[in-house]
C-alpha cells in the first residue's frame, strides 16, 4: 500500500513538474515574445549568472550553502516544533581535462521543542558524489557513489552504514535551472535501533533568475523508507536576490513549506525556508 502510494505521489509531482518545465521551454524559445529577446542577446548579469550557477548544485565552483527549515507538528501528538539547518558544501576536484568529481557532504543539526523539553539532533553525516564532464554547457549530469556514516546514537537517526548511488541532471538555458537530484541507500548492519539507512532521496527543482539576479524556484524533498513503507514530500517555494559584496557572489532566499505528504514523525503543514549561498571565486 506504501509504494502505490509513493507512486501515485511521485507520479502526480511529476506532471505537476513536467507541465512546469514545458512552460519553461516554451518560454525559453520565445512563444510568448519576451523571453528570447533576453536569452538572443544575451542579457543576463554578472549577478544572474552567479545566481544560476548556485541554483545548480552540478556547476563545477565551490559553493557553500547554508540553510534553515522551520517544521512544525512532529511527533504521534502534532506538539514537536524543529528548527532544521543544514550545511551542504559543493567542491569540485579535477581527475583529467574531460572529468571532473563533484563532492557534496550533507551535514544536518536539528534542534526540536515540545513545550518546556528540548532535544538537539546531530543526523548522519552522509555523502553524495558526482562524476560529471568538464566540458558542460546546458546539460550538467552525473553519478557516483554514495555513502551515510552510522549516527552516535538511536536519538540521532539511523546506527547502519548507508551505501548506494547518487545522480543528478540539470538543464540550464540562460534565466533557468531545471533537473533534480537523488540518491538511493542501501543499509549495511544488523543495528536498527535508530531505524533503517534504506532509502530513496528525490529532489527535482525548477529555477528562473532574472536578468537583474532575482531567484524564483520550486523545489520538493520526496524521502521514502523503504522498510517503513512510508513517503514525505516537502515542496519549497522560494525568492531571493544574489549580491555582489567584497569580490564574493551571495544569494539569499525565503519562502514557505508545505509537507503533501506526511507520516507519524514527520512534519505536518505549512513551515518556512530560509538560505543563503557564498560562490567562491575560480
Amino acid at each position: 500500500m506504501g509504494l502505490n502510494l509513493l507512486k501515485k505521489l511521485m507520479n502526480s509531482f511529476f506532471e505537476y513538474y513536467r507541465l512546469l518545465c514545458v512552460s519553461a521551454i516554451v518560454s525559453f524559445l520565445g512563444f510568448g515574445g519576451h523571453a528570447i529577446a533576453q536569452t538572443s542577446v544575451g542579457t543576463m548579469s554578472e549577478e544572474a549568472k552567479a545566481g544560476q550557477k548556485m541554483q545548480n548544485p552540478l556547476y563545477p565552483q565551490i559553493q557553500l550553502p547554508l540553510t534553515f527549515n522551520f517544521n512544525q507538528k512532529l511527533g504521534v501528538n502534532n506538539s514537536s516544533q524543529q528548527t532544521e539547518i543544514g550545511f551542504n558544501p559543493i567542491i569540485p576536484v579535477d581527475i583529467n581535462s574531460d572529468l571532473q568529481l563533484i563532492v557534496n557532504p550533507l551535514l544536518t543539526y536539528n534542534h526540536n521543542a515540545n513545550n518546556q523539553q528540548v532535544t538537539n539532533q546531530n543526523q548522519p553525516i552522509q555523502l553524495a558524489t558526482f562524476f560529471v564532464p568538464t566540458y558542460a554547457r546546458k546539460w550538467y549530469y552525473g553519478i557516483g557513489p554514495y555513502i551515510q556514516a552510522p549516527a552516535t546514537n538511536a536519538r540521532n537517526g539511523s546506527r547502519q552504514t548507508g551505501v548506494g548511488v547518487s545522480a543528478g541532471a540539470f538543464f540550464t538555458p540562460d534565466n533557468w535551472v531545471i533537473g533534480g537530484a537523488m540518491f538511493n541507500s542501501w543499509g549495511v548492519g544488523s543495528n536498527l535501533s535508530g531505524g533503517t539507512a534504506n532509502l530513496l532521496n528525490v529532489q527535482p527543482t525548477i529555477s528562473y533568475i532574472s536578468d537583474d539576479a532575482w531567484t524564483y524556484s520550486l523545489s520538493s524533498q520526496i524521502m521514502y523508507n523503504y522498510d517503513a513503507k512510508a513517503a514525505t514530500n516537502q515542496l519549497t517555494l522560494s525568492g531571493g536576490k544574489t549580491l555582489k559584496m567584497l569580490g564574493y557572489h551571495i544569494q539569499w532566499q525565503v519562502g514557505p513549506t508545505y509537507m503533501v505528504t506526511s507520516n507519524a514523525a514527520s512534519p505536518k503543514g505549512v513551515g518556512g525556508y530560509v538560505g543563503l549561498t557564498f560562490l567562491l571565486p575560480k
